[in-house]
C-alpha cells in the first residue's frame, strides 16, 4: 500500500533520532510508516555524530527498547490505561502499542508542536478509523492550554495514564518541565511518567567527557539552542517537588544488562551519558 504519493520530508531534528531507531521498526505497521519518510536531509548530520561517537545509534536503540521494556512491565496490571506521548515527533511508538497492547490501552494522545497533521494522515492510512489514536498539535510547555486540548481530544484526568517523555527534557529548562508535569499530578499517584535524561559532564568518566562535550556542541549548533543536563539527585529533587514517587531509575549500564543479560559496552557509572527514570504522579 502506498502511504503517500511523495515521501514526507520532516525537520532534521525529528528525523535524526527516527533514523537511528529504524531497526526497531523493520516490519509491521511501523515498517510501513518508515517507508513514508524521507531521510535524505539527515544523512550528513547522522554520519557526523556517528563519527564523533560510534555508540550514538546503540544508545538511542537502548533508550527506545527500555521504554518498551517499561511499558511491557506497567501494561500488565489488567486495568486499561491512557497513554500520553509528549513531544511525540514522528516516533511510531503508538503503532507498536496498537499492534502489541491494544486491549491494555483506552486511548493514545500524541502531542507535539509540529508534525501532528502529517503523522495523523500517515496513521490514518495504516489504521483507518482507529478510535484510540488522537493527535494534538500543541506546545507541551503551554500549560495554559495543554490540558484543555488533551481533554478536548478525550483525555480524562479521572483515569490512569502512562506519560512518555522520551528525548524531551534535554531541550526544556527545569521550570518548564515542572510546569508541564504538574498537569499530570493525581491525588493517588495513579499516573506514571517514563523519561530519560542526559548527565552533565562532571557525572561522566573523565575519559568520556571530550566525546560528550563534542556531541553536545554539535547538537546545540544544529538546533541553535542550549541543551540541559541533570544529575540523578536533581531529577529526584524535581520529582519530590511534584510530590511524586520514584518507581525506578537506571543507568545505561543497568539498562544494557536488563535488555541483553550482560554488559558489552557500558560498565562504569556515567558511560553513555544517559539515565532513565519512571515515577508516579
Amino acid at each position: 500500500m502506498e502511504l503517500l504519493d511523495h515521501k514526507l520530508k520532516v525537520a532534521p531534528t525529528a528525523a535524526l533520532v527516527l533514523l537511528q531507531s529504524r531497526s526497531l521498526y523493520d516490519s509491521g505497521l511501523a515498517g510501513r510508516f518508515y517507508d513514508g519518510i524521507d531521510f535524505g536531509d539527515i544523512q550528513e548530520l547522522s554520519s557526523g555524530i556517528q563519527g564523533a561517537w560510534p555508540h550514538f545509534t546503540t544508545v538511542v536503540l537502548y533508550r527506545k527498547r527500555f521504554i518498551r521494556h517499561l511499558l511491557e512491565t506497567h501494561l500488565q496490571d489488567g486495568r486499561p490505561v491512557q497513554v500520553v506521548v509528549l513531544g511525540a515527533g514522528l516516533d511510531p511508538i503508538s503503532l507498536y502499542l496498537m499492534e502489541h497492547h491494544r486491549t491494555a490501552i483506552t486511548g493514545i494522545f500524541e502531542v507535539d508542536a509540529v508534525h501532528m497533521p502529517d503523522k495523523s494522515s500517515l496513521y490514518a492510512r495504516l489504521l483507518p478509523g482507529e478510535p484510540a489514536l488522537h493527535f494534538i498539535q500543541a506546545d507541551i510547555t503551554d500549560t495554559l492550554h495543554l490540558l484543555e486540548k488533551l481533554r478536548d481530544a478525550g483525555y480524562s484526568t479521572e483515569h490512569p495514564a502512562i506519560v512518555i517523555f522520551e528525548g524531551v527534557v534535554h531541550y526544556i529548562a527545569d521550570e518548564l518541565f515542572l510546569n508541564t508535569m504538574q498537569l499530570f499530578r493525581t491525588p493517588n499517584k495513579t499516573n506514571l511518567v517514563l523519561m530519560d535524561y542526559m548527565l552533565p559532564p562532571h557525572k561522566v568518566p573523565a575519559a568520556c567527557r571530550p566525546v560528550l562535550l563534542e556531541l553536545k556542541a554539535r547538537i546545540e549548533k544544529f538546533i541553535g539552542e542550549i541543551t540541559y543536563q541533570y544529575e540523578r539527585q536533581q531529577i529526584f529533587r524535581m520529582v519530590e517537588l511534584l510530590h511524586g514517587d520514584v518507581a525506578g531509575v537506571d543507568s545505561l549500564q543497568d539498562i544494557e544488562f536488563k535488555l541483553n543479560g550482560r554488559n558489552e559496552l557500558f560498565y562504569e557509572d556515567g558511560e553513555g551519558f544517559m539515565e532513565m527514570i519512571a515515577f508516579y504522579l
